[in-house]
């Protein structure tokens, strides 16, 4: 048995192999959800990993003016990660799964900024920081892309 989580990460990070990452996941009790709150908890692991994946997207604001460039935008992969994988707790109803490796066959969509959107975000960190950035993305939905739309994506994206 799989159990689908989302692994935060940057469109950088995206274009080469995923390897020792984290990603959230509803807890075992989340897990046993049907219906509405399923899907609840499963939009709700995937929004703390999109503002994961801001943090790190974001993470070089103040280390120099030029440092966002290219290093964007965030990015949160659907995944089917195996059962058997090392598990911690997060926060109330969710867990941090260890990943030692991304098996590509087992992602079913990734999830991330419009470019225009990602723009704002990195102009707002340098004028403002990065909090303000996150907030910012906080408040706008990521694109979904099918697992096999990865390359088309990467090259669409420069």
């Amino acid at each position: 048995m799989a159990i689908r989580c989302y692994i935060p990460t940057t469109l950088t990070a995206l274009r080469s192999r995923l390897t020792d990452v984290r990603a959230v996941a509803p807890d075992q009790a989340g897990r046993g959800l049907r219906g509405e709150e399923a899907e609840s908890a499963e939009f709700d692991a995937l929004c703390i990993a999109a503002a994961l994946a801001a943090d790190a997207a974001l993470e070089p604001a103040g280390k120099t003016d030029t440092a966002l460039t290219g290093f964007g935008p965030r990015v949160v992969v659907a995944y089917d990660a195996p059962d058997a994988s090392p598990r911690e707790p997060l926060t109330e109803g969710f867990e941090l799964l260890a990943l030692a490796e991304v098996e590509m066959d087992a992602v079913a969509s990734f999830h991330l900024d419009e470019v225009e959107i990602w723009d704002e975000a990195v102009s707002l960190a340098r004028e403002s920081g990065a909090t303000a950035a996150e907030d910012h993305l906080g408040d706008s939905d990521l694109l979904w892309y099918d697992a096999t739309e990865l390359d088309q994506l990467l090259c669409e994206r420069g």
